[in-house]
């Protein structure tokens, strides 16, 4: 497998799927991609994703874009890792699966959406910029944080008792969310502070950043 990925180390999409790789001990090539030398626009890179982003897997003549399809795939072709329960066709697989599912796509359509929010209006071009949209989207970060706190009264993971890709995702979003705002993201949330504090000590999490 080669792994297409940005050549900065806190990029989040790339670091949750280096995590990945890592828990389920998979042997993978990483091939660094530069976007600000416009690399991801080369006719050998847009031959495997023809949208021109990264990351992206492949695997022999497979090449997956999208980094929750690239950790599905992982969990799925490394079922001994535990990154995603296994669907042996009872209602409690389907119902776990289900769940992990549920928290990958909450990374995403909460967290990083607000996040985008918050970049743009807070960061983005000077003539975008908007301190009410700022503050709007700090406000749907501070609510997807709540539901996280929410749910890890219940579990000590995010969407089963065992680690899994949803932690990953979320996680690698929360890094993000502790890297570039303004204040501490996580200072009212301690359920939440305990949980990351547990999912980036874990030697998959450190080594993604470290590499």
């Amino acid at each position: 497998m080669k792994l297409y990925g940005s050549t900065n180390k806190q990029s989040f999409n790339t670091l949750k799927l280096r995590a990945a790789l890592a828990e389920a001990g998979a042997a993978y090539e990483f091939v660094p991609v530069d976007l600000d030398k416009g690399e991801n626009k080369t006719p050998a890179y847009l031959a495997i994703n023809p949208h021109g982003k990264v990351p992206t897997l492949t695997d022999g003549d497979f090449a997956l874009p999208e980094s929750n399809a690239i950790l599905w795939y992982i969990a799925d072709s490394h079922p001994a890792s535990g990154l995603a329960p296994q669907n042996d066709g009872t209602p409690a697989a389907l119902r776990a699966r289900a769940r992990v599912a549920q928290f990958v796509d909450f990374a995403q359509t909460t967290l990083y959406a607000a996040y985008v929010e918050w970049w743009v209006a807070a960061l983005g071009d000077a003539d975008a910029r908007d301190p009410e949209a700022a503050t709007a989207a700090i406000a749907k970060l501070h609510r997807g944080l709540g539901v996280l706190e929410t749910v890890l009264a219940e579990r000590p993971w995010i969407a089963t008792s065992t680690f899994s890709i949803a932690d990953l995702s979320n996680a690698s979003m929360v890094f993000a969310l502790k890297r570039r705002l303004p204040d501490d993201p996580l200072a009212r949330y301690e359920r939440v502070r305990a949980w990351y504090d547990r999912v980036s000590a874990r030697p998959s999490f450190a080594g993604a950043l470290a590499r």
